[in-house]
């Protein structure tokens, strides 16, 4: 069965109109992929114990043509079966999805340009610092900061919890950075939580009302900081701390507890099929909107395929998501897994590995 949909929303979005998205739901007849080949390196990194389960989807010429669930979304304290419309904690892949989208389309909408000094819209902030030194990872900032020390110190100065995110912007804006601007890629969720600041800045709400309001809105999607409780049986735990897992709050200790769950660098849930719906909107977008808005803070490399060579844009999540994207063949690898449940002990560098080798055509 197909499903066409097409973006209309007018408003802030007028260089980005009317991008033709369609949505074919597990046709695998349509498509040139093996996915017996795929099915066995996940079931087999199921019963390795390296993931509890996972849900797998792809796009092949801009259309989802396979969508399949495996294993079990929970496993202690009791087994939950995995399924097709489980949401999952989308650590490091809500980068892209988030901060790196909306700053897409304010540049696209002349709202911003990655070019503007962060402390045009970050008062104090590192003088030198670009947007897109954020976006791509060489603003010289930390990788991260201990979440807990922070915790420790805030709470001894009697600064309320409400408090805390803003308290975290001024800690970055004024925190000694260990390479200059430009020198060094060191990839940091402080440029993330930045960026989120910047775009928050301009809207003039949080991030995450809106994105829901107007992108996710339009793509009909649900995904999103902070999710409905009524959707907690449908959301995949994630680590088991002191006899309690991490259910529906964001496993990434800063974005849960200094920026109280909605952060630029994590903390957006998703399905699979929603992830899936914001991969083909990106790919269809004209070329130069996605490098003017730095491919959203995709990881982007060349890769030689049959047709020459292509452009990949990717990121991972901690958690155990990730998502593939080549744009000029239409495909996309979407695979999201709760592998620090029940405990954080395993790499997915092998299984990604192979189906990003898999998704080349």
């Amino acid at each position: 069965m197909r499903q066409n949909s097409t973006i209309t929303y007018m408003g802030p979005f007028r260089l980005l109109l009317l991008i033709p998205l369609f949505f074919a739901v597990l046709t695998p007849s349509k498509a040139s992929l093996n996915f017996v080949y795929a099915d066995s390196i996940i079931q087999e990194a199921i019963a390795d114990t390296i993931i509890p389960g996972a849900v797998f989807c792809v796009v092949d010429n801009h259309e989802i043509v396979y969508l399949q669930a495996y294993g079990n979304r929970r496993v202690c304290p009791e087994q939950e079966l995995m399924t097709t419309n489980t949401i999952f904690d989308l650590a490091s892949v809500s980068k892209p999805i988030g901060a790196g989208t909306a700053m897409l389309l304010l540049c696209a909408e002349g709202k911003a340009n990655v070019n503007d000094f962060v402390a045009q819209y970050i008062p104090h902030y590192h003088s030198d610092v670009k947007i897109h030194h954020l976006m791509t990872h060489y603003s010289g900032l930390p990788a991260y900061m201990n979440a807990t020390r922070l915790d420790s110190i805030f709470a001894s100065r009697n600064i309320s919890p409400d408090q805390y995110p803003n308290r975290m912007i001024d800690t970055i804006a004024r925190c000694k950075r260990p390479s200059a601007v430009g020198e060094k890629y060191r990839y940091s969720c402080l440029n993330f939580i930045s960026l989120q600041r910047v775009v928050e800045s301009i809207v003039g709400m949080d991030i995450n009302s809106y994105l829901r309001s107007t992108l996710y809105a339009d793509l009909g999607v649900n995904m999103g900081w902070l999710p409905d409780s009524t959707l907690l049986d449908c959301i995949a735990p994630t680590e088991c701390q002191q006899d309690n897992c991490l259910h529906s709050e964001v496993h990434d200790p800063l974005a849960r507890v200094m920026m109280r769950g909605i952060s630029g660098n994590a903390g957006i849930f998703a399905t699979a099929q929603e992830v899936a719906k914001w991969a083909i909107w990106f790919m269809q977008l004209p070329p130069e909107v996605r490098e003017n808005g730095c491919q959203a803070g995709l990881w982007t490399d060349t890769v030689s395929t049959s047709m020459g060579e292509q452009q990949r844009c990717r990121h991972t999540g901690y958690t155990g998501t990730s998502v593939t994207i080549m744009p000029q063949s239409g495909r996309v690898v979407v695979l999201l897994t709760n592998r620090v449940h029940p405990k954080d002990e395993h790499s997915l560098a092998d299984l990604r590995r192979k189906l990003n080798d898999w998704l080349i055509p």
